[in-house]
């Protein structure tokens, strides 16, 4: 974390000194009362070092703190003393890892030095009426100047978020991210359901991730991979490509299908919701229907409380549907989810006769593999014919013309339309590959889209045994 971040340069009259530093009295304060995070005159000769040592990174540790920089020495014969030097300074715990910020510490300098030489921005604001220098009474002043403000949105962004991007001009923006380890590529399945829990940029801020900007609509916390997929009309491996970068950058996470069928119970952490006033309001304001009354806390408690194994939430919402008046049942059950006191309890089909389970390898194992939708074989070339069954008035693949006798156009005579309905007669050995225990009824149902109905009718008097975990 981030502890300070400081402005400081060799000035023809006071020598090294500090000029802007964020937070305002951590290096040099207006009164001895102040908390200093450092002594500005144990490092001035590491900050503006000699000549020789400058446009490099150097860092130096003392009283528990890091002090990365880069110091930058300019030579112009503008210049008093023909020489600028400065140096923009991170101040880190001693025992942070400093390797994550040093494209951020050189990349801050190369930024500075930059708008010194394009347009003199830096001693232009030296000579402001009004200025005032970090130490000084009643600094920062207000509205003089730009750099103590730049230095705060750095100091802010790249502690909440890692990373942080400044305007000064038009064509001259500071972007920084910190080279955090890359963690191993998240495992996204097609029935997962991706909630943005921060805010994307605006477009006008985007590169060129157009993936990202395709299903950017339609993340909402209520469509899973595979229908995000469809709407979006685009391969499932690149939206699961791009959810998968935008859970590395923390920008989204990923719940189960919200269903009326689904079984939810709470989980030790409950008892955390139960005592935190500040976040029973939070869900009190999150869950409650537009233009509804505040609900009760108490209220929020005890219709948790009554989750459990065994109790859908089409059972839940019928029992206690006073209550829920006023509450959006969906993101009843979302929040809790989000913040660990509620989890979904899955349904799982198991075949007793092992002879309906085909041979281990041809089974999903969670890897985009043929049971997954979008890439099972024999489901997408049924689905494939059954859509154009459905669009040409086809209830059964028509024979060829002059077969037993018979010409194309009586066949299509004699053919009625085919209506568009669900069709619950499809091959049950495209549901027998999920039939061993290992693949939640989501999966199965996302994977040869049917509902969980539909499922069960097709399986209805096989030997078949669902369990829930």
């Amino acid at each position: 974390m981030l502890e300070a971040v400081f402005y400081a340069r060799f000035h023809p009259e006071r020598g090294p000194s500090v000029i802007h530093q964020y937070p305002e009295a951590s290096i040099l304060s207006a009164t001895p009362k102040d908390s200093k995070l450092l002594d500005f005159s144990d490092i001035s000769s590491w900050v503006i070092p000699a000549y020789e040592l400058c446009n490099r990174s150097l860092a130096v540790c003392t009283n528990g703190h890091r002090i990365l920089g880069f110091p930058v020495s300019l030579e112009n014969e503008s210049y008093e003393r023909t020489r600028f030097t400065y140096n923009v300074c991170f101040v880190l715990s001693e025992d942070a890892d400093p390797r994550q910020w040093d494209s951020v510490v050189s990349k801050t300098a190369a930024f500075f030095t930059d708008i010194e030489q394009a347009d003199g921005l830096l001693q232009a604001e030296e000579q402001l009426d009004g200025l005032k220098w970090a130490g000084e009474e009643s600094y920062p002043a207000e509205d003089v100047g730009f750099v103590y403000t730049l230095l705060e949105t750095i100091f802010c962004e790249l502690n909440a978020y890692g990373e942080a991007c400044v305007q000064v001009a038009d064509s001259q923006v500071l972007n920084l991210r910190l080279a955090v380890p890359v963690p191993a590529t998240s495992h996204v399945r097609a029935w997962d359901v991706p909630l943005l829990i921060r805010g994307l940029p605006n477009a006008d801020e985007w590169t060129s991730d157009l993936a990202l900007q395709r299903i950017q609509a339609y993340v909402n916390g209520i469509n899973h991979i595979h229908r995000i997929a469809e709407l979006a009309d685009m391969e499932i491996k690149l939206v699961v490509k791009t959810v998968q970068e935008l859970l590395r950058h923390k920008r989204v996470m990923l719940l189960d299908i919200f269903h009326f069928n689904a079984i939810y119970t709470l989980t030790i952490d409950f008892a955390w919701f139960a005592k935190d006033e500040a976040m029973q309001q939070e869900c009190s304001r999150y869950v409650a229907k537009p233009t509804s009354i505040a609900i009760e806390h108490q209220t929020l408690v005890t219709l948790y409380r009554n989750l459990g194994p065994g109790i859908s939430v089409r059972d839940f919402y019928s029992s206690h549907k006073t209550q829920l008046e006023h509450i959006d049942i969906r993101r009843f059950i979302t929040f809790g989810v989000i913040k660990g006191f509620v989890r979904r309890i899955h349904k799982y089909a198991l075949a007793v006769d092992s002879q309906s389970i085909p041979a281990r390898n041809s089974l999903s194992d969670g890897s985009p593999t043929k049971a997954q939708p979008g890439l099972d074989s024999d489901a997408e070339r049924d689905r494939a014919w059954r859509k154009a069954a459905f669009s040409s008035g086809w209830a059964t693949p028509p024979p060829e013309p002059g077969a037993n006798g018979q010409d194309l156009e009586a066949v299509q005579r004699r053919t009625p339309p085919l209506v568009e309905v669900e069709d619950e007669s499809r091959d049950v050995s495209l549901v027998r590959k999920y039939l061993d225990g290992r693949h939640c009824m989501d999966e199965i149902c996302v994977a040869l889209h049917l509902s969980e109905q539909q499922v069960l009718n097709q399986l209805r008097g096989s030997d078949v045994l669902f369990f829930d975990k």
